[in-house]
């Protein structure tokens, strides 16, 4: 069952466990932020439900609690981070500050990342130059999870895309994985224990797993090498355009693992805990091609026309950003949706380490 939590109660609670973590408070209030704010417009796959995932990693290792990224290459317009398996949220906040600050002072920031953590959503980091009137772009690679075209094996990750542009009455994000859809929605249908729609999963790269109940199949997608993955984006075949999100995910690929000189999704599959994802962070002032202003105006105006096109009947156009908009106004209002398997995780969590559960969360 699903059943809404108050959003700065939940916030305080996931902020107190990361203290408890040994995270500053500072950096806790960071990844809190992150996780909320990722719930609250509307993308369950990746917000306190990852909180069980990023939990294993701490315990294991894989998560470096007192890391800090480095810079190991730079020039005025570029950098190169080791972020040293620090936790993403905090990596992909350092980088794309970076690429802020080079972009407001050369028109241009990009920065490539490696060796970090799962970030969460790619959308959150390319906002960030949204919100300072910039282009963003950011995206990740990941542990092997998409078949490409014609395999049988995945090979790439589900490598997601994040694009922002500043806009009136609220920026233009897009944020979208080069698989037909990211493994956290998969999680997520399991926890409900909804069945997926056909052609998210495949078994030997054409048979659609759909029953949520097919546990032997479905416990396949993390394990290396196995017969069972995510679909590219369009699906299986050519014939839906599956090779064009295969060819997304080997782009994000460029621009993470290669650019970086990190490790691939076909190398990160979770054995070696010295291998992690690669990120990327850009970041292009609009007033190296002109007034500011006027391009995010006229943007503005399109996106506009856009809304006003003749409609479905029946049906509301929308424009990237719109419903994550509407879903941030309605969680502020009556708080996020989370699924009772998902509070489970974060009380037992809270428990271990101490942090008064019901103190925050009746």
């Amino acid at each position: 069952m699903i059943r809404k939590y108050d959003s700065q109660r939940m916030y305080r609670l996931i902020l107190k466990i990361y203290e408890a973590y040994g995270f500053s408070t500072s950096d806790s209030e960071k990844i809190a932020h992150i996780l909320i704010y990722t719930d609250m417009h509307g993308i369950e796959s990746h917000g306190v439900q990852r909180m069980s995932m990023y939990d294993k990693f701490i315990q294991n290792g894989k998560i470096k609690i007192n890391s800090s990224p480095e810079i190991i290459k730079e020039t005025s317009v570029s950098a190169a981070v080791d972020a040293h398996f620090g936790i993403g949220q905090l990596n992909g906040i350092y980088s794309m500050n970076l690429a802020i600050k080079k972009a407001k002072e050369h028109g241009v920031g990009i920065v490539t990342t490696k060796r970090s953590g799962h970030y969460g959503i790619a959308g959150f980091y390319a906002n960030m130059a949204a919100k300072q009137d910039m282009l963003g772009i950011s995206s990740t690679n990941s542990r092997p999870g998409m078949v490409p075209t014609n395999s049988t094996q995945p090979f790439l990750g589900t490598n997601p895309i994040g694009f922002a542009m500043p806009a009136h009455p609220h920026n233009f994000i897009l944020d979208f994985a080069t698989t037909t859809v990211p493994q956290g929605k998969i999680e997520v249908y399991r926890k409900l224990e909804k069945n997926l729609p056909e052609f998210w999963v495949a078994k030997d790269g054409i048979n659609p797993i759909h029953d949520h109940n097919d546990k032997k199949d479905l416990d396949l997608l993390r394990v290396p090498k196995s017969n069972v993955g995510l679909t590219p984006l369009g699906g299986i075949s050519e014939l839906t355009g599956g090779h064009k999100g295969f060819g997304l995910g080997i782009i994000v690929e460029i621009f993470t693992s290669i650019l970086s000189q990190g490790d691939t999704s076909s190398e990160n599959d979770g054995s070696n805990p010295a291998i992690g994802p690669c990120q990327s962070f850009i970041s292009i002032d609009p007033a190296i091609f002109g007034s500011k202003q006027a391009i995010i105006n006229r943007f503005s105006d399109y996106l506009q026309e856009i809304r006003e096109l003749p409609a479905v009947p029946g049906r509301t156009i929308y424009v990237h950003g719109d419903k994550e908009q509407l879903r941030y106004i309605d969680a502020k209002k009556n708080g996020i949706p989370v699924d009772d398997a998902t509070i489970s995780e974060i009380k037992l969590i809270a428990t271990r380490l101490g942090v008064p559960f019901k103190e925050y969360l009746l």
